[in-house]
């Protein structure tokens, strides 16, 4: 009998994935645990391997294409056996459409579901039958460039070029390699789905890659002829998050809450967008990549949602380096790697303990202090041939619980498997406070962004040698034994978030975390 391939656990609050690639074609043969697809949230991408050894009978979806967590993507059998082309393909997307709002003004509501109907016993994607029924094309007539012959949205915008005689109005980034693919971020194309949207007429030329669900819902309002737009939330995903469990609304009907909010008397209006850079004849345009976006929205957001302010804290790292020292051929005979940066985590935790609310997140209505302590760690990605990297927090559960050895153990492991793209969608979520050592790079002080909804992130520069003077009187006086040395030092800047952290509690933190340090055992 056929299996029907769906997607594994994903992780909490994550409610669809975009295809990234197949690793298979349909007729191919594939054992039980190969890779099947490499799919991707907004926070990792992940290959998927198959429940199941057989022939690949199905590819459901196609390359870039937004997919509930409970769909059937694939079907996996013997050769030759029948399978029903009408089956779980479309059905995947059936919860999307039923949780579509209706518009406050009717006549703002495309009015073309009978090119649908007509076309039901067709094999296409969901978001082709919507265009399709838009520009009031026949399904039997236009080619399905997708797995099996399926018909996608760049096969109808090009069936409609070249009924009017025009050039291909298939999407240029079909064409660009890998990353570069224009392709929306998911909160983007669930809102457009939601709100029956084309995001071509939201971008109005810009790349898709850029949009946010902001610009969706802002074009929704000016399209409805509302005299308001929608409040941007700070942080939409973390909003409803902190909401408690009995009230939430499922996650489809989001969109439709937000628009019945109530106004306030000030309404909110976007912002100007920055004048684009002109690309002159020897310039190169590059399209952002998925998770530069990310990162732009995301760290976009935090700056200027908190309010952000920033302690440095100088220490010395006479007492860590001498310790490490000693162990680190002990820890090398147990197949760890004793860095630098395991012992800033232990130090973070002796802060958390002086100051649990650096261990917390905001909400609205009152602050989270969080029990367990998930520390996430920043690790860099290899940059591209521009220099344009990227960056990845996974994090280490539970890291009160661990020694030092293990803390080091999971600092190896997740650096290693985050560079290789090997993380789970888990090991990206609930972190409760980060730390991002920056000074492997030579660098001695930056001014991190907090990674929301946490409060606080910490930042460690480069260790250096630097002059300090040993006092053997008054701290401040001068006093004739006192004396000039060299030691190794680092910087540490902690960003906290003003709302819940001032000036005294942050300094108590990094107190205890400079203590802990200097003072290693």
């Amino acid at each position: 009998m056929a299996t029907n391939v769906k997607l594994p656990d994903m992780g909490e609050g994550i409610d669809d994935v975009t295809i990234n690639r197949w690793l298979v074609e349909e007729g191919d043969t594939i054992a039980e645990g190969a890779m099947l697809v490499e799919v991707a949230t907004d926070k990792v991408d992940t290959e998927v391997p198959s429940p199941a050894g057989g022939t690949v009978l199905k590819l459901n979806f196609g390359p870039g294409e937004l997919v509930g967590v409970d769909a059937v993507i694939a079907v996996i059998g013997e050769a030759g056996e029948s399978v029903d082309d009408a089956g779980d393909g479309g059905a995947a997307e059936a919860p999307v459409a039923e949780s579509t709002p209706e518009p406050a003004a009717p006549a703002a509501e495309p009015s073309a579901p009978a090119a649908q109907t007509d076309a039901e016993d067709v094999k296409a994607t969901p978001v082709a039958r919507r265009v399709a029924a838009e520009e009031g094309v026949d399904l039997d007539a236009v080619n399905g460039s997708g797995p099996g012959g399926q018909i996608r949205k760049s096969d109808v915008l090009e069936y409609v070029a070249q009924q009017k005689g025009e050039p291909s109005a298939a999407p240029a980034a079909a064409g660009l390699p890998g990353d570069y693919a224009d392709v929306p971020s998911a909160g983007v194309r669930r809102a457009a789905a939601d709100y029956d949207v084309d995001l071509r007429a939201v971008a109005a030329g810009r790349p898709l890659s850029v949009l946010t669900r902001y610009d969706v819902m802002a074009y929704v309002a000016e399209k409805q002829g509302k005299d308001y737009l929608p409040t941007q939330p700070a942080f939409p995903a973390q909003a409803v998050e902190a909401k408690p469990a009995a009230t939430q609304a499922p996650s489809a009907a989001k969109p439709a809450a937000e628009a019945s909010a109530p106004r306030s008397a000030a309404p909110a209006q976007p912002k100007a967008a920055a004048p684009e850079a002109p690309v002159g004849d020897a310039d190169e345009f590059v399209p952002h990549t998925r998770m530069r976006t990310l990162i732009a929205r995301n760290t976009a957001q935090s700056a200027f949602g908190a309010p952000h302010v920033t302690t440095m804290w100088d220490v010395n790292m006479s007492a860590v380096l001498a310790h490490r020292k000693a162990v680190k051929n002990d820890f090398a005979k147990a197949g760890v790697n004793l860095t630098i940066t395991a012992y800033f985590f232990q130090a973070m935790i002796a802060g958390i303990r002086a100051v649990p609310a650096a261990n917390a997140s905001w909400r609205e209505d009152g602050l989270v202090i969080h029990k367990q302590i998930h520390i996430g760690m920043a690790v860099a990605l290899t940059p591209d041939k521009y220099g344009v990297g990227g960056l990845i927090v996974p994090v280490i559960r539970n890291a009160s619980d661990l020694n030092l050895m293990g803390i080091a153990r999971q600092v190896n492991d997740l650096a290693q498997r985050a560079r290789n793209n090997q993380l789970s969608a888990d090991e990206l979520q609930g972190g409760t406070i980060t730390l991002t050592n920056y000074g492997t790079g030579g660098s001695r002080f930056q001014t991190p962004i907090i990674v929301q909804p946490q409060v606080g992130i910490l930042g460690v520069g480069a260790i250096e040698k630097r002059p300090i003077v040993v006092s053997q009187g008054h701290p401040l006086e001068a006093n004739s034994g006192d004396y000039l040395t060299f030691a190794p030092m680092t910087t540490l800047g902690f960003s906290y978030d003003h709302r819940v952290l001032d000036g005294a509690s942050a300094d108590a933190f990094c107190a205890a975390v400079k203590d802990a340090l200097e003072r290693w055992a």
